[in-house]
């Protein structure tokens, strides 16, 4: 009996023992499968999709900060030699596992078509053009699980003027892993390439009318990045005495027989050219800077029915005073200036000068007036025949073309003419209005 027992628990140990190899071996089985295929948990997804900005998820902006205008967080880095601008992207594993691996990385068109077709981001979202831009073909991701590689673009297409203020889009996919899965809506990030966040501008100066020893301030963004000025076109360099990320200040040097013209901006990225010209006034004809120019005067013909005209010392752009021109209320009264000996063309192009009214006018965007002469095609002080202007009460830079190839070319009679001004337009001022105007020339 007792044998027979044994017996019996013997084949049970048996039977445990080949059930325990048979499970072991089972497992083992699986294991090596499993290892083959690396699946479980882990998957690769690229940390940059999940960035959220806008309020939509996949959107990378570059530069990235939270106005696009001054980059807070550097992503990316330029390559002045090779000509690039090298967004920072990147792979990685989540999960407990860790290996090599490694995935393609291919761009992907087709989402990008989709979201400019539907207007998902906005009309000045465009696609970065295939052939500006380069990706490697894959990448080995090292045991640890990561890796970076970067999104190369031409900085030609940060420095084209048609794309400044874009936003140019490219979608960054990951595909065909050698070992574990991708995170579907995690492996693709959409580059948002904002230009005017990247690339340094100069907007506005603080005035237009320069000469040797001149101090103005550049206004822009991103100046910061700026190494060097000169006048386009030229070998005169422009010393920078300030500067900072949104302005740059600097003292004008000899100008010689410089007329006008853009101002360069070398950059990483490249050269680019202001947004406004400056023009040299010791090349201009001065009409009225501080007082009357060279035979200048207020027009004593009698056509100015309905204005007056003074100097004023307590208003003025520059300087000490400004021309004021005091228009009488509902009216169409014509106010200008006279040279007996004529404005003579010497070559000049057009006409500027600041201007500023003490009101808007009555229910008015401002006050309605019209630049005329008696050179120009229509003749002095007819209604809306001249060049049309909207004056308010902060002082404005206007700059007219005036030239023999203009619109309204203020020689069109010959060589000179003896009178022009300005006139008001509208009825909509029912009180007597002061105009002024300051820096007033004729430039090449």
């Amino acid at each position: 009996m007792i044998k027979k027992m044994e017996l019996r628990n013997n084949i049970k140990q048996l039977g445990a023992g080949l059930c325990a190899l048979m499970l072991g071996m089972f497992m083992s089985s699986c294991e090596q499968e499993d290892q083959a295929k690396e699946y479980g948990i882990s998957s690769i997804y690229m940390p940059q999709s999940v960035n959220v900005s806008l309020g939509l998820n996949a959107l990378f902006p570059v530069p990235n900060s939270s106005n696009y205008e001054s980059s807070t967080g550097y992503n990316y880095i330029v390559d002045s030699e090779a000509g690039t601008t090298n967004v920072l992207l990147g792979v990685m594993l989540s999960g407990s596992h860790t290996s090599a691996y490694s995935v393609e990385i291919v761009s992907d068109k087709d989402t990008i078509n989709d979201l400019i077709s539907k207007g998902t981001l906005g009309e000045n979202y465009i696609a970065l053009p295939e052939n500006l831009f380069k990706l490697p073909a894959n990448i080995d991701v090292p045991e640890s699980g990561r890796a970076t590689f970067q999104l190369s673009i031409q900085n030609s297409v940060i420095t084209n003027p048609e794309y400044f203020d874009k936003h140019l889009i490219a979608a960054v996919r990951l595909r065909n892993p050698s070992k574990y899965a991708l995170h579907e809506s995690n492996a693709v990030t959409i580059v948002d390439l904002h230009i005017a966040g990247l690339f340094p501008s100069a907007r506005r100066v603080s005035d237009y009318a320069v000469r040797g020893g001149s101090i103005i301030t550049i206004e822009g963004q991103n100046l910061k990045d700026v190494s060097e000025l000169k006048l386009t076109g030229t070998e005169i360099a422009i010393p920078i005495t300030n500067q900072s990320a949104n302005s740059i200040t600097v003292e004008m040097p000899e100008l010689g027989a410089f007329t006008r013209g853009t101002i360069d901006l070398v950059t990483p990225f490249g050269t680019t050219k202001s947004a406004f010209e400056i023009f040299n006034i010791d090349q201009a004809l001065q009409v009225f800077a501080d007082a009357y120019g060279e035979g200048v005067a207020a027009n004593t013909d009698g056509d100015d029915y309905g204005s007056r005209q003074s100097v004023s010392t307590t208003t003025k752009r520059r300087g000490t005073s400004s021309l004021a021109i005091t228009y009488f209320g509902n009216n169409y009264s014509p106010g200008g200036l006279i040279n007996n000996a004529g404005f003579i063309d010497q070559g000049y192009e057009y006409i500027v000068f600041w201007a500023k009214s003490t009101t808007n006018g009555n229910n008015n965007g401002g006050i309605q007036m019209s630049l005329m002469g008696d050179g120009m095609p229509a003749g002095y002080g007819n209604d809306f025949a001249g060049a049309a202007i909207v004056v308010g009460p902060e002082w404005t830079f206007y700059k007219i073309p005036i030239g023999k190839t203009s619109a309204t070319p203020m020689w069109s009679k010959g060589s000179s003419f003896r009178k022009f001004g300005w006139r008001l337009n509208n009825w909509n001022v029912p009180n007597d209005e002061t105009v002024y105007f300051d820096d007033v020339m004729f430039i090449k």
